[in-house]
């Protein structure tokens, strides 16, 4: 089928489209911290917008107004009785703890930063990850820990890692947040031994929390220290990093390098799973650098660098690693880099 050609009308609506999912955007982000789509779902999946302000204790106008604005963007559906319903699929697609949801949460969080980027950009200044209240981080660490699951499976992929933590083996998560992948290394590595490097005290507090509460503290630590005061010697079989090496500042990326390759036993495995920048003008039609272009905007104030995958590479490889596996599906809307400590 042959492509629309393009107008300025087409373009128009375009532009009236991504507006409008500015709108829907916080339209989720709202219903999902008001507890509407919890309520909707716990009465059936049909209510009138007074039943629902009456249940979680709301101002009937505004939720009138809510529902109506969730109908219009099509998240909601509307019965001729004026009860409002789930469009399909919503229901599942806005469940409590559903990337969608949790996305709509983080995004309309990191929105916040966007009102002092005119002036960000005439001087420079900056509003780091470290920066952000507790809210966003709160968001950050429910939807980072759907990634834990993805991390496991993908370092069992990667030769011999299954092998030496299955016989008690160790890793050490770099940028560890909230614990989620140390501990899920853990319970599906019964001996296997796991140490988190995590900076943030508020992640720190949370990654022991749940290091608690999951029984595993025998086997899992959190030490609250940047990546610069890395300091083990041949003590881990696998170094995850995920969704940390663009945040480290940029200067200091292959110094935080070779302290993991020193971290390393020989035949050791370092996983790094990050974005990466485009470097041709084909890349930016390239959907696999789609979330990484969008990243580094809205990361743009924070002084972090989405670094281009040769940059990686080049990196990687000053710091003694050699580089077994570079792929772009192996950890979805990730590049994912295997790179092993030689034998000495």
């Amino acid at each position: 089928m042959a492509e629309k050609p393009i107008s300025k009308e087409s373009q128009a609506r375009t532009l009236r489209g991504w507006m409008l999912g500015l709108h829907a955007t916080h339209i989720i982000d709202i219903g999902g911290r008001l507890g509407y789509f919890a309520e909707l779902r716990r009465r059936g999946g049909v209510a009138s917008a007074e039943e629902l302000a009456t249940a979680l204790q709301l101002d009937p106008w505004r939720t009138e107004v809510w529902c109506r604005a969730a109908c219009t963007v099509g998240i909601l559906g509307c019965t001729e009785d004026k009860r409002f319903t789930f469009a399909p699929f919503m229901d599942e697609l806005l469940g409590d703890e559903s990337p969608e949801l949790l996305t709509a949460h983080v995004l309309a969080s990191l929105a916040r930063d966007f009102s002092a980027y005119p002036q960000a950009f005439r001087t420079g200044a900056t509003k780091t990850f470290q920066d952000h209240d507790e809210d966003f981080f709160f968001h950050q660490s429910r939807i980072s820990a759907l990634r834990a699951p993805e991390i496991v499976a993908a370092a069992r992929a990667v030769r011999q890692v299954e092998a030496r933590l299955a016989a008690g083996g160790a890793v050490m998560d770099v940028g560890s947040g909230s614990g989620t992948v140390l501990v899920r290394f853990a319970e599906e590595f019964p001996t296997c031994q796991a140490v988190g490097i995590e900076p943030l005290p508020y992640f720190v507090a949370q990654s022991r929390r749940l290091i608690d509460e999951r029984g595993v503290g025998e086997r899992v630590r959190v030490e609250a220290i940047s990546g610069e005061q890395i300091a083990f010697h041949r003590q881990f079989d696998l170094v995850t990093m995920v969704q940390v090496f663009h945040e480290l500042p940029d200067q200091a990326k292959r110094g935080i390098l070779r302290r993991c390759h020193r971290s390393l036993k020989p035949g050791g495995v370092l996983l790094l799973v990050d974005r990466c920048s485009p470097e041709t003008a084909a890349d930016l039609r390239d959907r696999r650098f789609t979330m990484s272009i969008l990243e580094q905007w809205f990361e743009v104030t924070w002084g972090n660098i989405v670094n281009t995958r040769s940059e990686i590479l080049a990196m990687l490889r000053e710091t003694g690693f050699l580089v077994t596996q570079d792929s772009a599906t192996l950890v979805p809307t990730y590049w994912t880099f295997v790179a092993e400590k030689q034998e000495e």
